[in-house]
């Protein structure tokens, strides 16, 4: 097969490493019986590599595997290029959080995941997307994109972590007033206001730390947050960190296969798999069956992909 390696030179783990991670992806590889061409490339060169690579005639029509060494913003770029083509995404969790990689069975071991590469072993899950754009894990529009944004601006002006960010992001976030209630509308029939709307690509347990048991089961979960106080909106983060949102009090969940909202802004800042974007309403959400070829550990795919 045609096997291309991507790393995100700002990945959390390259930043943190205190050797080649470059030479010790391409040297693990070969010694696991792959030739692999091994880049390295910033964060937002990425996705167009990935389109590139997706686009171009493999000689002799071999199989393409494209892997992606970084976070859940960088994997699920990656995953927007070759979603619905035969190209399979192979996945080093090079990230800080690395949920994409969790929820599908991988270790967060550098080794470990080298080897799951080279067994190959295929699974077909499932992709969501808005308006076009694919996500992994999840999409956020109301307060939440704007607590992402600031606890961006945290990290780099405190130069911690994201953890350690989220608490002064959130009084930023509280005092701002450009984030407003969005229409949200389920099916034919339900229709409210919503200070934050969480989708998630298959079902999220609240409870479990936002683990998903499912990455197949074709469907969108959606979290609508309920009117709270400003106390209480102001620790929703930290309850969710926490696995503390009560899946009665705090939020109404539906399990769809699309979604729209709506609003009056000529434009909504959204979150993708922990970043940011801009959008124009209306958001169209869809699910996507089994559209993305991904390797995952063979012995662990039924309870995480195909459960």
């Amino acid at each position: 097969m045609t096997v291309l390696v991507l790393l995100n030179a700002s990945a959390g783990t390259i930043q943190r490493a205190d050797y080649d991670v470059q030479a010790f992806v391409r040297n693990g590889l070969q010694t696991r019986g792959l030739e692999a061409e091994v880049r390295m490339a910033g964060g937002s060169q990425i996705a167009e590599m990935a389109h590139s690579f997706a686009m171009a005639k493999s000689p002799g029509d071999k199989r393409k595997t494209l892997v992606i060494g970084g976070g859940d913003g960088t994997i699920g770029s990656a995953a927007s290029a070759v979603a619905g083509t035969e190209v399979v995404l192979g996945v080093l969790p090079l990230g800080t959080l690395n949920h994409f990689a969790r929820d599908l069975g991988l270790s967060n071991d550098l080794g470990a995941a080298m080897d799951t590469i080279a067994a190959g072993h295929v699974e077909q899950i499932d992709v969501a997307e808005v308006n076009g754009m694919v996500f992994l894990n999840n999409s956020s529009i109301g307060i939440y994109p704007f607590l992402v944004a600031e606890r961006s601006v945290e990290q780099k002006r405190l130069g911690v972590g994201k953890l350690a960010a989220l608490g002064p992001a959130l009084v930023r976030t509280l005092k701002a007033s450009s984030w407003k209630r969005v229409r949200i509308s389920i099916g034919n029939e339900r229709s409210q206001k919503a200070l934050c709307v969480f989708v998630g690509n298959n079902f999220y347990d609240l409870r479990a730390l936002g683990h998903r048991g499912n990455l197949t089961s074709g469907e969108l979960c959606v979290y609508v947050v309920k009117p709270q106080s400003w106390l209480g909106l102001a620790l929703l983060p930290f309850k969710a960190v926490l696995g503390l949102i009560d899946p009665v009090r705090d939020v109404e969940l539906f399990r769809v296969q699309t979604l729209e909202i709506r609003s009056r802004r000529r434009h909504l800042r959204i979150a993708l798999d922990g970043e940011t974007v801009e959008a124009i309403p209306p958001l169209q959400y869809r699910i996507r069956p089994r559209s993305l070829r991904v390797i995952a550990p063979a012995m662990k795919t039924a309870a995480p992909v195909g459960g």
